[in-house]
Parts: C-alpha cells; structure tokens; sequence
C-alpha cells in the first residue's frame, strides 16, 4: 500500500458488543486502528484483554508517546484523554471535575489535523453526542466516516448524533465495517 491508513473507533455505553463484532471480522490488512472510549474513571479498564479475546490483530492500551504501527489496534487507558501528534499518541491526565467526556471529540479533533495518515472514522453505539465535533472536522479533512446502524446499537444516540449532522460516508452493521474498510483502501490505492 502506497498510503497509511489509521482507523479511529469511538464507542461508549454499548459499544463492546459492536467492537468485538467488528474485531471478529477484521484481518491483518496494514491498517492501524485507534479505540478511544468513555471509560469508568475509578475502574482499571480491561478493554485490550477483552479486545484481543475477538481480535487476529495485536492489541495493546496506549502508553504516552506511543508510536503508532500498522497491524495493530491502540486502546485508550482509563482516565485519559488521547490526541495524535507527528504519529504518536499522546496521553494526558483526564480532568475528572468535568462531567461530560469528550474523549472521542478530543481525539478526532486532533487527528483530523494530522498529515501521516489517510484517515477512516467510526461512530459505534454510546450515549450522548461525544464524536460529532469530531467527525465533522474528520471530513473535512478528507476522512471516510462511518456510523453504526442505529437499530444494532446498544445506546443510539452517538451514532444517531452523526448521521444527523449530515457527514456520514456509510451506516452499516459492525460485521460488514472491515470489508468497508478494504474497498476504501482498494479504491484509493487505484486512483
């Protein structure tokens, strides 16, 4: 592949079952993937364990200045907010007075400012409207979005949140997201 392509996969309330079903169907494919979650701030995340139980990929949780990789999937630690600089994912302490996390919006934000990269973003099920920020400044750089059908979600309203706001490539079932994800690559690489 000519291009490096990062996947960014935002999920909340709900958003295991879509993360495991998409990571069942997902192949070594030189694409890097990215989770950033809204997780309990006082519970040690066990997300990357879960992750790689349904994953052929490696899977790990991010530490401070993590250079990012192909083939491998990038999970965001617990009280943390995440942004990407220059390819590596950089950590920051989560400020816990603030009551509405914004993680996904963070992350997005940052990406979509990034240059290494040909960027792929995903709305999985979660409360709230955490993402729409972000995909919005995502396709206007160009990125490919996806959302997750609302009726597969656990909690509809971030996925909804992004349909509504007009910038959604694809909804699609999180089974058919990484063949997606291969005919955008397949297309790209031939233009």
């Amino acid at each position: 592949m000519k291009n490096k392509y990062i996947v960014a996969l935002g999920a909340s309330a709900g958003g295991l079952a879509a993360l495991s079903e998409f990571f069942e169907n997902t192949l070594p494919d030189g694409v890097s993937y990215v989770i950033t979650t809204h997780l309990y701030a006082h519970q040690k995340s066990r997300l990357t364990e879960m992750i790689q139980k349904h994953s052929a990929i490696d899977v790990c949780t991010v530490e401070n200045n993590m250079q990012i990789k192909s083939n491998i999937v990038y999970v965001m630690p617990e009280n943390k907010t995440m942004t990407i600089d220059e390819g590596n994912l950089i950590l920051t302490d989560r400020d816990l007075s603030v009551k509405v996390n914004n993680a996904i919006d963070m992350f997005f934000v940052s990406l979509a400012e990034d240059t290494l990269f040909r960027k792929i973003a995903i709305i999985f099920s979660g409360m709230g409207k955490d993402g729409t920020k972000g995909v919005k400044a995502l396709a206007k750089a160009g990125a490919y979005i996806i959302a997750q059908t609302p009726d597969t979600a656990g909690e509809e309203s971030m996925p909804e949140s992004v349909i509504a706001a007009g910038y959604i490539n694809a909804i699609l079932d999180p089974k058919y997201m990484p063949q997606a994800i291969i005919d955008i690559m397949t297309t790209n690489e031939s233009l």
